[in-house]
């Protein structure tokens, strides 16, 4: 009873922690930009204000995944760092291919 109720307490603290490491992460544009607004519109997880940012600012997922950058990186690697649901996010971005590996197949003809 003793191990079960240790182990109960660790798990508590450890989700504790783990949820205010995460609390203290707040993030604001640094101006008054498109694109900032949409790097903090992305990390919320909320696919309906992102598509009304999109529509606002007459912008298409393709450019902003393509051209779009926060804190000097891509929007969809700044998303996976900052975000909430980031892969509902960038799945909604990258029209489901977020995640998505490619091989490449070559060969080399000698002839």
């Amino acid at each position: 009873m003793k191990k079960l109720t240790k182990i109960i307490t660790a798990a508590a603290l450890s989700f504790a922690v783990l949820g205010a490491a995460h609390a203290g992460t707040e993030l604001v544009p640094a101006d008054n930009e498109a694109g900032s607004k949409l790097c903090i519109t992305a990390t919320t997880g909320n696919v309906f204000k992102m598509h009304k940012a999109l529509k606002e600012n007459k912008l298409t997922k393709r450019y902003v995944t393509d051209k779009v950058t926060c804190n000097g990186q891509n929007i969809v690697a700044f998303i996976e760092q900052y975000g909430d649901k980031s892969a509902k996010m960038n799945n909604f971005l990258t029209n489901g291919k977020y995640g998505e590996t490619h091989s490449v197949i070559a060969s080399v003809n000698t002839h």
